[in-house]
């Protein structure tokens, strides 16, 4: 009987990769008794292999046939089976497509759902390290950006331009709803901690967005007279439907810490750009206080945010095109505005250079060094016929200078990758490279030194760099205002520039001066 059954191979190549529980399961329901169907696995032949490095429970094996490793069907089947046993790595790759397969490395510890060190769990670096072993997840540089992680794009693709307008939003959304909180007595402004590319707020052994002791009476606690305070923590997701599936990450840090001894409480938030019914049923049902910008901020501004997120995707267009919008933004969202100066300031260069000089315009192209495995960022590219300008855009305030380290950043690590990737392009071998630095602030005196001296050394390609004065210069003779309306609103006279650059050094006037 046992000869007329399929074979594993037959049972692989049917059904893609399984775990050695489900093969065992299938001959049994075939009529092979337990001992004869483990029996049958554990004699498996050579070409089926075992996937080493991700446990399962019981003591399961993920199998597989040799040519098939790294395809779309073996990923799909892993992480199904790692969905299915409620795996530690599931809510790890829960996290990560709950971010559209892309985050950056130093958010790993928020993104995984694993505790950073905590007795009988896997700890956050170790699941990297074997998702990284089992190529799930890919480690990749992305210039302006920093080490990123993507999942593996055999079976989830990487949008690059998208992942850089989400940064942006999330960025400004970790600030407002800080602010949001504080106004809502759930933390006070010192102590609630927000997580930043080299910063991660920690509650217990878990990292969070947001971070931050409360004395709500619902969280604080009482002894001998002295409050002992609960917590507010929160995540912050752009994502416009967040799934059932992909709360689970967030999820399982609430469930691993509430079974803790002697833990405060706390009170745990989601805050996304949408959530499907089944994903906010799942969250209410943990206690879990889900939120969007709607909610929290009204639907204008919830609107402006998505419109935003277009307009980062289509910079170009609009930088040529509707250059008002850039306005309209900066109006709509100005009690968010966190990061917009840097991002809508590519799009201030792209519309100058289009209107000053001849050619086509790029916003936020990546480009890379294959032979180095670098990438590079290019904030804006003029081409024309005889000069491809690729232009480096920093909207400082006016009193934050540019430094020799953003220089040389600028001249020893992404001018090389740009030219080593444009090399490899046939449409720009003809074309004269030149390469600028435009800010709307100024080049302190180590950056001017530096970039002069350099100049004269470089004989390949041209380099030039522009200050605030020049920008603004360049901006008042168009003769549409609306760009130097927005950098003279924006950027060199916003009320909050003006706080920053009040003069510090004036003596407090005496009584006597004063009479």
């Amino acid at each position: 009987m046992t000869n007329h059954l399929p074979s594993i191979v037959d049972l692989l190549q049917e059904n893609g990769p399984l775990l050695t529980s489900d093969i065992s399961k299938m001959y049994r329901d075939m009529g092979l008794g337990e001992s004869a169907a483990r029996q049958r696995v554990s004699r498996r032949p050579e070409e089926v292999k075992s996937l080493y490095g991700l446990p399962f429970p019981k003591g399961a094996r993920f199998l597989y046939l040799e040519g098939d490793f790294g395809d779309k069907r073996f990923f799909r089947s892993l992480i199904a089976k790692l969905s299915e046993t409620k795996s530690s790595y599931s809510a790890a790759i829960s996290g990560m497509i709950a971010r559209e397969g892309i985050c950056l490395k130093s958010q790993w510890d928020i993104v995984s759902g694993a505790p950073v060190l905590q007795r009988n769990h896997v700890a956050s670096a170790e699941i990297l390290r074997r998702l990284l072993q089992t190529k799930l997840i890919k480690e990749v540089p992305v210039a302006g950006i920093g080490e990123c992680l993507i999942l593996n794009e055999r079976f989830y693709p990487t949008n690059f331009s998208a992942f850089r307008a989400r940064c942006t939003i999330e960025h400004i959304l970790r600030e407002a709803v800080r602010r949001w909180a504080i106004r809502m007595g759930l933390s006070t402004s010192n102590v609630l901690e927000v997580s930043s590319s080299s910063y991660l707020p920690k509650f217990s052994t878990f990292c969070f967005d947001l971070v931050g002791p409360s004395y709500l009476n619902a969280l604080a606690t009482w002894k001998d007279k002295t409050p002992k305070p609960g917590f507010f923590v929160s995540d912050i997701i752009w994502n416009e439907d967040m799934r059932e599936a992909e709360v689970d990450g967030f999820l399982k840090k609430v469930d691993t810490l509430k079974p803790l001894r002697g833990l405060s409480a706390f009170q745990p938030m989601l805050v996304a750009a949408g959530f499907t019914k089944d994903a906010l049923m799942k969250c209410r049902s943990k206690g879990v206080i889900t939120v969007t910008p709607d909610t929290l901020f009204g639907r204008d501004i919830a609107e402006a945010l998505l419109e935003l997120l277009t307009t980062l995707e289509k910079a170009a267009q609009i930088a040529i095109g509707n250059p008002e919008k850039i306005e309209a933004l900066f109006d709509k969202l100005s009690g968010l505005d966190g990061n917009l100066r840097g991002a809508f300031f590519e799009m201030v260069v792209g519309h100058l250079v289009r209107q000053l000089f001849p050619g086509s315009i790029d916003i936020g192209v990546l480009v890379s060094d294959f032979e180095k495995r670098a990438k590079a960022d290019i904030d804006v590219r003029l081409v024309n016929q005889t000069e491809v300008v690729c232009y480096e855009c920093k909207g400082h305030a006016p009193h934050v200078p540019v430094t020799c380290e953003d220089a040389k950043y600028w001249l020893e690590k992404q001018v090389p990758t740009i030219r080593a990737a444009h090399n490899m392009e046939g449409r720009f071998q003809s074309l004269k490279p030149v390469f600028e630095f435009w800010t709307t602030s100024f080049f302190d005196a180590d950056a001017l030194a530096y970039l002069e001296k350099r100049k004269v050394a470089i004989s390949k390609y041209r380099i030039e760099w522009r200050d605030g004065t020049y920008v603004h210069e360049q901006a008042s003779a168009l003769q549409n205002k609306t760009i130097k309306k927005v950098l003279d609103q924006y950027y060199f006279n916003h009320p909050m520039i003006k706080v920053v650059r009040q003069p510090r050094d004036k003596p407090t006037p005496k009584l006597n001066d004063q009479l």
